[in-house]
């Protein structure tokens, strides 16, 4: 990894760390899930529901109410072990003693939300618990996108954070972030990407994207973007070529968009629609899925590796050794614990999809 405490590099030059290229397989990965995706001609009427032999389209309420939008703990325990990522680099060690980083206080960024304000109430508890196991203050910092957290921690400038599943590599392999944890619940982790339009939409299947009005996310967003481009071609459609690029910025801009008739269709994180869905903002009755992917693994906790390693460890208990049951942050996402992950292991199936694509986690000018 290129020595990240030398000159600052511009934002405007740090952001090419996204994606270069938008190279398509032809395939489809193994294990993704698409079903039969026939509706019958109608597009208000859906196949009978089967978890175990799916078929699309579907109500986004129908799939809620069956937890068909996140994982099992047993799919996560059958993942296969890795000794090093298939694509990049690992998680840098922890460097000499003099090279080490003792901040008065830790600044702490959650994955970038549209109201940021959110995350004061529910990180608290984490937050005091990273306080108590550490001895530090701790701040958190509302970023406002996946490139300004990644800045941010190769800057020194941002300690502890939660990355988003697919800009979890390039805080990896840019800033240094050494992810250690997913939070669980009740035998449960992660999220599907889903692809969403209206009810009543002439689009029942991935190839009805062809020359639809469609948004993605941005460009180092997993289910947002990476992986559609990766694994859209074996439904008979590839974005870029068969519809328009656009990117909304968010995935409940995408969400809200495809509500609003704005968009034909989205794909999205399953588990933001759901938490739209329970705040009002969108109907599960209003909006249909017509493809989705198997699980992935959801945002990553990651410390900055050059930490001195009792904060290390001290940041690491504060996730791992607390039970969040009954607290703002269990309720908010659905899961009031955390469990340990290996980021070559656990992360391996992202990785795929970013090798697919070319992701280039480090050009040139970061390596200046």
């Amino acid at each position: 990894m290129a020595d990240k405490h030398g000159d600052a590099v511009g934002a405007q030059s740090r952001r090419r760390y996204l994606l270069t290229g938008s190279a398509v397989v032809g395939g489809l990965l193994a294990g993704c899930v698409s079903g039969d995706d026939s509706s019958g001609g109608d597009s208000d009427s859906y196949p009978d529901w089967d978890p175990d032999d799916p078929a699309f389209p579907q109500l986004a309420s129908t799939l809620l109410e069956d937890d068909f939008h996140i994982g099992t703990d047993e799919l996560l325990e059958q993942m296969e072990s890795r000794d090093e990522p298939r694509y990049g680099s690992p998680p840098p060690e922890t460097p000499d003693a003099g090279d080490r980083l003792d901040p008065d206080t830790l600044d702490f960024s959650m994955v970038p939300t549209e109201d940021p304000a959110t995350y004061e109430d529910v990180l608290a508890p984490l937050v005091e618990n990273i306080e108590a196991e550490t001895g530090k203050d701790v701040v958190v910092n509302p970023l406002d996108s996946y490139a300004a957290q990644i800045e941010a921690m190769n800057a020194d400038r941002l300690h502890v954070a939660g990355f988003a599943t697919g800009a979890t590599p390039f805080a990896v392999n840019i800033a240094g972030a050494v992810p250690f944890g997913i939070q669980i619940a009740d035998g449960r982790f992660g999220y599907r990407l889903w692809v969403i339009s209206q009810v009543g939409s002439d689009i029942d299947e991935l190839a009805d994207l062809d020359g639809a009005s469609v948004t993605h996310v941005e460009e180092s967003s997993n289910s947002g973007h990476q992986a559609p481009s990766a694994l859209f071609a074996a439904g008979g459609v590839e974005p870029g070529e068969d519809y328009d690029l656009e990117f909304s910025g968010s995935h409940e801009n995408s969400i809200r968009a495809v509500d609003a008739g704005d968009y034909d269709a989205a794909p999205i994180a399953s588990t933001v629609l759901e938490r739209q869905i329970e705040s009002g903002h969108v109907d599960g009755d209003d909006l249909k899925v017509v493809w989705v992917s198997d699980p992935f693994p959801t945002t990553s906790f990651c410390y900055h590796h050059a930490l001195e390693p009792e904060l290390q460890e001290g940041i690491k208990r504060a996730h791992l050794e607390y039970d969040y049951a009954g607290t703002e942050l269990g309720e908010y996402y659905g899961r009031d614990s955390f469990t340990e992950i290996d980021y070559a292991t656990h992360w391996d199936v992202i990785l795929e999809i970013q090798q697919q694509n070319g992701a280039d986690y480090r050009t040139d000018e970061l390596e200046d």
